[in-house]
């Protein structure tokens, strides 16, 4: 079974939703026979970082809501995120582009680390506080789960890269995709969203069980 995942660094959902999938995984008895396939997606292709705004007030601009309203909207995922045994910590979150980081992504893919790379930058960005639009800092991070940090440096600037993600965006777009995080199982089934880990198992059995029927 090959399950395919479109998603964004910055999107606290699709964290979510990798945890929850994981957890589903874990009890999954064919676990072994699962292939997973990070696809890049922007859900804020014009974000900058700006560092005199924290992240309630740069989403409450963005959005055209008051500071407060984006605060309790925050706390909700928060919660959501502790539920499912991950920390997202708005108060350390940077906001940013993170069109520098999906080029690095393209590249660490090609190396066969791209899903090691996507749940370090989770991590990162959502718990950690780094800056997903600084070079260096996707240099080091990619480092940590073993690529060369030279070429991923070079990787956030080569125009291969834009044109890699760009192929991802598009083929989300032709098939329908309207946000992330949106799973693809065996080129067919679609699941969109952080989906509780008792519908992911769900999926994976019924998936599993019509496709080894034929």
């Amino acid at each position: 079974m090959k399950i395919t995942i479109w998603s964004d660094f910055m999107c606290p959902f699709c964290y979510i939703g990798e945890a929850h999938l994981d957890e589903a995984l874990a009890d999954f008895e064919h676990a072994d026979g699962v292939e997973i396939e990070y696809k890049s997606f922007l859900l804020s292709p014009e974000a900058a970082h700006n560092p005199e705004k924290d992240y309630y007030e740069t989403f409450a601009d963005m959005k055209g809501i008051p500071v407060e309203q984006a605060s309790g909207m925050f706390e909700n995922v928060v919660n959501m995120a502790k539920q499912a045994g991950i920390v997202i910590d708005y108060d350390k979150a940077k906001f940013s582009s993170t069109i520098p980081a999906h080029h690095a992504f393209q590249y660490a893919k090609e190396q066969g680390k791209g899903n090691e790379f996507f749940k370090r930058f989770y991590s990162a960005h959502f718990s950690e506080g780094e800056l997903l639009s600084d070079a260096d800092t996707i240099a080091r991070l990619a480092e940590e789960v073993g690529l060369d940090k030279a070429a991923v440096l070079e990787s956030t600037q080569e125009q291969a890269y834009t044109a890699k993600v760009n192929q991802d965006i598009q083929e989300a777009g032709q098939i329908g995709v309207q946000g992330v995080p949106f799973y693809v199982f065996n080129n067919k089934y679609a699941v969109s969203g952080a989906q509780p880990v008792e519908q992911f198992k769900q999926v994976l059995e019924q998936v599993w069980n019509e496709e080894n029927e034929k």
